[in-house]
């Protein structure tokens, strides 16, 4: 008996009831070609590439890639990835001897993976791509070339995802295709790949950045909003986002050993850019004790998590099936906190100057790239410390005036 393909867990494997006689399979919805075997007594992670040589012959490739519970179903899959790049340098992950879309993919996201191994680049960006790599799996076999060659398709494919996923989705999943070919172009994974990216020839659909930024006005309503979350832990996520205006990505796997208190400054190691843009939050009062609280309410919700992380989370399972041990999903309901996130880091943004900070202040402590070039020349780490600690101490003053004005 083969079961309906769903995306495999620890819920989902712990399950899985032994097969009454020789053996079944279930596929995974993640990682195309990933599936568990399921026998008598074992549960095997395999992966399966279909592969056309060079000289035309058609064959199907297995590889086992650990059992379970011995091998937790995220390193299975990481192992799966791995096993179609060795299979596509084998000789396989090719149509009639020309690169695939799969095996380019395969071959990029090894390379991505070892990048975020060696801390220079985030999960994150991987995670993104592997869902744009979703929206696109269907070419896992299209010959790289064959895009080049059939612009039109793309172009197709282009307005279909616009249609159904949203324009900035279709916009991603093209951006990562455009990517994915100069990847393979650069490496040579198939010399015979065509100069023309097939991204070129596409209108990309017009996006507006999304003002969600609060006003001074609206702050109070907010802070109100948010003394009514039930879990602590996220109140004080919520806050110190507002406070740093930093992205909470980078907040939301913030360690206690990061934080300096001789120097008064929250170190970001592996910030969006990579490790090249690691930089220190200089702290204020407010924010200070804005982590004591987190520390103390990260006590009460999951002391063996809290010793680790400044946010921790409760214990249960990311969106990723695995356990993070820290926030992972920081959105709320909007009827609950109508602002969080992103919103939180526009609000720091729109409300600077009349905070009264320069805009390369701004610049310098939300870690923000800036088109102004005269503003390139300037180093995080030459500004003194000091300057932006006060400067910090005067956005958190103004933000914290603002949320605890009555009506």
């Amino acid at each position: 008996m083969n079961m309906r393909p769903t995306k495999l867990s620890k819920d989902v494997l712990d399950k899985l009831p032994p097969a009454a006689s020789g053996q079944y399979v279930v596929r995974d919805t993640e990682e195309p070609g990933f599936f568990v075997v399921v026998g008598a007594r074992t549960k095997t992670f395999t992966v399966q590439v279909d592969v056309v040589s060079p000289l035309g012959k058609r064959s199907t490739k297995k590889r086992a890639v650990g059992k379970w519970p011995e091998v937790s179903v995220a390193d299975a899959r990481k192992a799966a990835r791995e096993a179609k790049v060795e299979i596509a340098r084998e000789g396989g992950g090719r149509e009639g001897g020309a690169l695939t879309f799969g095996a380019a993919w395969a071959e990029l996201r090894a390379a991505m993976e070892q990048d975020v191994a060696a801390g220079r680049r985030s999960a994150a960006t991987v995670r993104g791509y592997d869902y744009s790599y979703r929206l696109l799996s269907d070419w896992e076999r299209t010959p790289l070339a064959r895009l080049s060659d059939h612009t039109p398709e793309v172009r197709k494919r282009h307005r279909e995802l616009t249609a159904s996923s949203g324009p900035s989705a279709a916009n991603g999943a093209m951006v990562f295709l455009r990517r994915v070919y100069n990847y393979a172009r650069k490496r040579r994974l198939d010399p015979k790949l065509p100069a023309f990216n097939p991204v070129d020839s596409i209108d990309f659909n017009p996006q507006r950045r999304r003002d969600t930024a609060m006003s001074a006005a609206e702050l109070p309503g907010w802070f109100k909003k948010l003394a009514a979350l039930p879990n602590p832990v996220r109140r004080e996520f919520h806050l110190f986002c507002l406070l740093s205006g930093s992205r909470p990505g980078a907040l939301t796997v913030a360690r206690w050993e990061h934080l300096d208190m001789a120097r008064r400054v929250l170190h970001v190691p592996l910030p969006k850019g990579g490790e090249r843009r690691a930089f220190d939050i200089p702290l204020s009062r407010e924010m200070l004790a804005c982590l004591a609280r987190a520390r103390r309410a990260g006590r009460m919700v999951n002391a063996v998590n809290a010793a680790e992380w400044i946010f921790p989370g409760e214990g249960v399972r990311s969106h990723r099936g695995d356990f993070a041990g820290h926030i992972v999903a920081y959105q709320e309901d909007r009827e609950a906190l109508p602002k969080f996130g992103g919103d939180l880091r526009q609000t720091y943004k729109t409300l600077s100057p009349e905070a009264e900070l320069f805009k390369t202040d701004v610049m310098i402590l939300m870690n923000h790239a800036d088109g102004d070039v005269s503003d390139g020349y300037m180093t995080r780490s030459k500004v003194a410390e000091d300057y932006l600690r006060g400067r910090q101490e005067a956005m958190s003053r103004y933000i914290m005036d603002w949320c605890r004005k009555r009506g």
